[in-house]
């Protein structure tokens, strides 16, 4: 794998609108927020060859929001992603990643953020701006693009679709 996305799911609606966790929704803002960052994305040419998404609707959601932009692109749904470690997540990459030119991951913190930290702390020649933002905080709807081609994982970019250049 050359290119590994790490994505929290975009904004999702409050505790209490439907019941218990798993099926919370996006709100509208988490809506246009999946709608930003498929634009950027597009933009940047990073376009996945296979998503992982956790089971959850608000991942579905946000993956929905990216193919309505990004067009045709192989998912697969994975119920061990909702809610999972850092540990479990790196699993999933490292088994999907053979013959996969670019990876995402669609998940929950703090198992995303926690992945983030660990490839931040085993990599070398981040992207300095970006890294100093994922280490206070993986908001939703980031998208944090590695460099995975060597041995060492590289910090290239960080899709914010609060900021909308």
């Amino acid at each position: 794998m050359k290119t590994l996305l790490l994505i929290r799911h975009a904004k999702a609606a409050s505790y209490g609108l439907v019941p218990g966790d798993h099926g919370r929704p996006l709100s509208d803002k988490g809506e246009r927020q999946t709608q930003v960052l498929a634009q950027q994305m597009l933009a940047a040419k990073v376009i996945p060859d296979l998503m992982l998404v956790s089971s959850a609707m608000r991942t579905m959601q946000t993956c929905e929001g990216l193919l309505n932009v990004l067009g045709s692109v192989s998912v697969k749904n994975e119920e061990q992603l909702y809610l999972a470690s850092a540990e479990k997540i790196e699993n999933q990459i490292w088994l999907a990643g053979e013959g996969i030119n670019t990876l995402a991951i669609i998940g929950h913190n703090p198992g995303i953020a926690m992945v983030t930290w660990n490839f931040l702390q085993a990599g070398t020649g981040h992207q300095q701006q970006a890294k100093t933002i994922l280490q206070s905080a993986f908001k939703t709807g980031f998208a944090a693009q590695f460099d995975m081609s060597t041995s060492k994982p590289k910090l290239v970019h960080l899709f914010d679709p609060r900021n909308n250049n």
